[in-house]
């Protein structure tokens, strides 16, 4: 059927179905603009309220001043005065109170008409809201012209509203008073009529309450048929439009029945044709009944040059002719290979390309087997891929097992070696015919990537640096990719450059010892010659016809005491002398501070030195090597000494401070010399750099290593005012069983 005939059928349903959806929006749209009209409506008639109760408002306000401006003197009483207040109270029924005050708390007169009086609330001008007994009350105070007496009216607010909203505006809306809070204070309304939700609200500008107004239009009850009659014009139009659908389907019926062949036809025909699959239908002898498009573009012969052909056939290239003729009579004698058969065909320009064909019977629509159907893919790209990537396998196997490093890649969850590189199996013993085996990790793994690690293998005695994460396998399943590499020589080297720095602190301490011979020698005289005193007393007691014993053993105890002394003095300087391995153990800091001071008494004596120590009270204990931290301290006390010979004897300060930075202790030493120049300080702590004379250059440099062998971190800064701050930080062992690293 043409396409006009098509659209003819409908078209007087859908003009029906058209006219009954435009009335049924002519209806809703009347609806709104009804609406609109009643919010445009409420929003006219409650200006007019306002208005209406804000002059009601400044009226009473008006009456007060003018009946506050008859009050002759003190009489109150006089027949005239009480007159007007009974017309005032009667013409103003909000009015609910009136009483005279002379500006104490008591009312001297109250009208006998009241039945609310509020007290006076010392000020003029309307009062404060109050709700009495469920009434709000509002009052209004004024002044008599003499400032005599005060008239104080109280005003109920739902009186107000009740006289000043007319029965008309009360038909429509439930007219509500609101107050500061937008709690609902008075309320004029219908009972029978129930108001709807939203609610339309104007605030009043006297008086200066903050009251709003608000009002709700009642809910207008609507016929059945006014509602139902958009709905019914909907359902007609609904109903038209699914007859007309139904006739015109009625009449496609037949157009349908007869199109369905040749749809089906074409469908499958689009179907063989957008294949990139060569499709290819033979007979039982083998003569090509139909070949697809895709089956064509292979070869390069159309589908009429091939249809009735018998093998061979002219895409067999002349070389492949036997393979191709065994492949045939395979089919043809029905031994199907489910993996298909591989050979090389030649398209008409003489281009060789590999296939794999598969076969299966020909079935027809009784049942009946007729032939053969064969399905051909091109797989050269496929092949040429797979060499491809076969040759980069061997390029990758080449490089992986020419690394140094043993690289293993093993399965997460049961712990299969997957895959390994040369050194690997020689590494670990692994021989070439292990077949599938499980490894143990080298470091143990987390969900998370983890820390690189170092690995001790006690059976080659060797130490290597692993290197663990988390990958995924060519099939998708989660893998540990795990890299050991040999580092035994660099653990060597490192053990001996640690070595090479205990000697070089071995050889520091003897340096500084031999300065410090001047100051032990100054040290043991002051005990010795103490000693020898003590000695020469107790000679002289001994000698004397009736010896003081008592005084004989104080003498031996002070000899004692220096004798200790001495030995003290003498053990400080073997300790620090004598070479040994580290050895770490819980110390206090301001213990090795004394030391280090009480060795360097002389030196801060005899440069006539001024030495402050500020040390905060929460220091907890450290865990660390007593005698080269006290190394570190006497070498940075020291070179801050010798920092000040050439300042001015009164400037000579040395300022100690021993503070908590977080978990660590931040030891600062500063002193007033003449600083360091920007590129003292990028050289200082390098090896053989010296700003003394006679120096070596290695003390700093061993400092430091001490301190980074405790975790910490050393630096030095310019002192504000002159001078240097050496710092250095070492982490406190709060822990009460911590053990050496």
């Amino acid at each position: 059927m043409h396409a006009p005939a098509r659209w003819l059928q409908p078209l007087p349903g859908l003009i029906a179905a058209l006219f009954a959806l435009l009335f049924a929006g002519f209806l809703l749209v009347t609806r709104g603009e009804t609406e609109q009209l009643r919010t445009a409506q409420l929003e006219q008639d409650m200006l007019w309220q306002k208005q209406a109760i804000e002059q009601q408002a400044e009226a009473n306000r008006e009456a007060l001043l003018a009946l506050a401006a008859t009050l002759p003197g003190q009489d109150y009483t006089a027949p005239p005065f009480q007159a007007r207040v009974l017309t005032l109270i009667q013409t103003n029924p909000e009015i609910v109170g009136l009483a005279i005050h002379n500006g104490g708390a008591r009312a001297r007169w109250t009208a006998p008409q009241a039945r609310h009086t509020q007290p006076f609330s010392g000020s003029t001008g309307w009062g404060a809201l109050q709700v009495v007994d469920g009434q709000p009350l509002v009052t209004y105070t004024t002044v008599t012209p003499d400032h005599g007496n005060y008239i104080v009216a109280t005003i109920a607010l739902d009186v107000l509203l009740q006289h000043q909203v007319p029965w008309w505006l009360g038909q429509r809306y439930q007219v509500s008073l609101l107050g500061p809070d937008h709690a609902v204070l008075a309320s004029k309304y219908q009972r029978q009529f129930d108001p709807a939700d939203k609610a339309y609200t104007i605030r009043l500008d006297r008086p200066p309450l903050g009251l709003t107004l608000a009002a709700r239009a009642y809910n207008t009850p609507r016929t059945l048929l006014a509602d139902l009659l958009p709905w019914l014009l909907f359902i007609l139009a609904g109903a038209m439009l699914a007859s007309t659908w139904a006739l015109r389907r009625h009449i496609r019926k037949r157009e349908h029945t007869e199109a369905q062949l040749r749809s089906e036809t074409a469908l499958r025909l689009a179907m063989e044709n957008s294949l990139v699959t060569g499709l290819r239908a033979t007979d039982l002898e083998g003569r090509i009944l139909h070949v697809n498009r895709g089956y064509c573009e292979m070869t390069g012969y159309s589908a009429d040059e091939l249809t009735g052909l018998l093998p061979p056939f002219p895409y067999w290239p002349p070389e492949e002719i036997e393979r191709c003729m065994a492949a045939s009579d395979a089919i043809l004698a029905g031994q199907l290979d489910p993996n298909g058969f591989s050979v090389r065909f030649m398209h008409r320009d003489g281009e060789r390309f590999d296939v794999r064909l598969y076969a299966s019977r020909l079935i027809d629509g009784d049942g009946k087997h007729i032939g053969w159907m064969n399905a051909m893919y091109d797989i050269t790209e496929l092949r040429r891929e797979r060499k491809a990537l076969q040759a980069s396998h061997e390029r990758f196997v080449t490089v992986l097992n020419g690394l140094d490093a043993a690289v293993a890649v093993s399965d997460t969850d049961t712990g299969e070696l997957l895959m390994s590189n040369l050194q690997f199996d020689r590494a670990f013993g692994l021989p070439d015919w292990r077949g599938r085996c499980c490894i143990v990790p080298f470091v143990k793994r987390r969900n998370e990537p983890p820390v690189d690690a170092e690995w001790y293998d006690i059976f080659s005695k060797r130490w290597y640096q692993i290197k663990s994460r988390q990958s995924v396998w060519v099939d998708g399943s989660a893998v540990w990719l795990e890299i050991a590499t040999d580092i035994t020589a660099l653990k060597t080297a490192a053990e001996r450059e640690r070595r090479q720095n205990e000697t070089l602190q071995q050889t520091a301490r003897l340096i500084s010892m031999g300065e410090m011979a001047s100051s032990l020698a100054h040290e043991l005289n002051q005990p010795l010659g103490a000693i020898a005193s003590y000695a020469s007393g107790c000679r002289n007691i001994l000698g004397s016809p009736d010896p003081n014993l008592k005084q004989l053993a104080q003498a031996l105890d002070k000899m004692a005491e220096q004798a200790k002394r001495a030995g003290q003095i003498i053990r400080g300087i073997r300790e620090f002398v004598q070479r040994r391995a580290p050895s770490r153990k819980r110390c206090e800091i301001g213990t090795l501070l004394d030391t280090v001071l009480g060795l360097l008494g002389h030196e801060i004596v005899r440069r006539d030195a001024d030495v402050s120590l500020q040390q905060s009270t929460d220091l907890p204990s450290l865990y660390a090597d007593p005698v080269m931290l006290e190394q570190v301290i006497f070498n940075l006390i020291k070179n801050a000494l010798e920092a000040m010979d050439a300042t001015p004897p009164a400037r000579r300060a040395l300022a100690i401070s021993l503070t908590r930075d977080g978990d660590y202790l931040r030891v600062t030493i500063a002193d007033r010399g003449p600083g360091l120049s920007p590129e003292q300080l990028e050289q200082l702590f390098k090896p053989f750099f010296t700003t003394k004379d006679t120096g070596m250059g290695m003390g700093l440099n061993i400092c430091r290593s001490i301190i980074e062998h405790h975790q910490g971190r050393m630096w030095v800064e310019a002192n504000p005012g002159g001078g240097s701050r050496f710092i250095f930080t070492v982490p406190f062992s709060e822990e009460p069983d911590a053990i050496e690293p």
